[in-house]
């Protein structure tokens, strides 16, 4: 402020001790953070939030119940505007919405979405135990709650197609709990259904009769199992190396260290079924990349390669122990 004395000398004078300047900064913060929030609403819901009475301490207010509740995890106040903001109802009334909202919970689900260990580690600890109880129920259908949450960790903290994190999409509307007990039911039954549907495949090929003339074909599968061995060996070498890391080494584990499933199982945390999918997994990669690689490398009719990988499929177990023991 600029002020004229009596002998006509103009003076600056500055107004304002430190309470002053810092309350001029945390109104400038609390602008901001408002701006922040507004700003990645869609065009419908920006005027009701924009025109709530007291937005800055209602936001600030809902951050310091996400850091009191879990003081070890880091989040940014604007990550969690920003979240916070494309996780609100568009049409419901905003007063009711962030009165109603489970900001500390929504808070630990944003953490968990970016990735913060520290996050996932309080989700294992304090939020997973309250929705084991439900899945504990289903045990008797042959139904694991280890291989229910090992399922639901990948499907929900593990980003998919350049998508993020499942766990992101919880709103806020309710205890993560309860949303997270409805997820874990939800997996639970699902691999409750792939378990069945499983078991009922095998009884049905073992039911099936031997075509008619199968002993008459044992002369043609012998010449191509012996003149297509290399071309066998070779290829399913080439599949076994385009394996994903973790089936080829639960391959390994099993074939060639002689590990069962259930101790490979403690060294992953998951259950012995979970790993007993893995290894079938995996050996029905490399049978199809086997086969396609045939398909490049040799001209044989669609019958012949028939054939040559029903003939062929009994050696999967020769060859893998040597295959998979080469380094690398």
């Amino acid at each position: 402020m600029e002020t004229k004395g009596r002998n006509g000398v103009t003076t600056r004078v500055r107004r304002g001790g430190p309470d002053t300047r810092r309350a001029e900064v945390r109104m400038r913060t609390q602008q901001s953070r408002s701006l922040v929030f507004l700003q990645q609403l869609g065009t419908g819901a920006r005027r009701g939030y924009a025109d709530l009475p007291g937005l800055e301490d209602v936001l600030a207010s809902l951050y310091a119940a996400g850091q009191q509740a879990w003081p070890g995890v880091s989040l940014a106040e604007e990550d969690f505007l920003r979240h916070l903001a494309s996780r609100v109802p568009q049409d419901e009334e905003p007063s009711r919405v962030l009165a109603s909202l489970h900001a500390a919970d929504l808070y630990l689900a944003c953490a968990c979405a970016r990735g913060d260990s520290t996050a996932h580690a309080a989700l294992e600890r304090h939020v997973f135990p309250k929705a084991a109880a439900s899945v504990a129920r289903l045990r008797d259908a042959g139904v694991e709650s280890s291989e229910v949450f090992q399922h639901l960790r990948e499907r929900l903290l593990v980003p998919e197609g350049g998508r993020p994190p499942r766990i992101a999409e919880y709103q806020g509307s309710g205890p993560l709990a309860a949303w997270l007990r409805a997820a874990a039911v939800r997996t639970a039954l699902n691999l409750q259904r792939a378990e069945r549907r499983r078991s009922h495949a095998e009884e049905e090929a073992e039911a099936l009769p031997l075509p008619a003339g199968a002993g008459t074909a044992d002369v043609e599968l012998d010449y191509l199992r012996r003149n297509h061995r290399a071309d066998f060996q070779a290829a399913l070498s080439e599949a076994l190396e385009a394996l994903p890391a973790r089936e080829r080494t639960v391959l390994r584990l099993h074939v060639v260290e002689g590990l069962s499933l259930e101790r490979i199982g403690t060294m992953y945390q998951t259950h012995k079924s979970t790993v007993s999918r893995w290894v079938s997994r995996a050996r029905e990669a490399a049978l199809e990349g086997t086969r396609q690689r045939l398909v490049e490398r040799l001209r044989l009719s669609p019958g012949e390669l028939h054939s040559l990988m029903r003939a062929l499929n009994s050696e999967l177990d020769l060859s893998l122990p040597s295959l998979l023991s080469k380094p690398g």
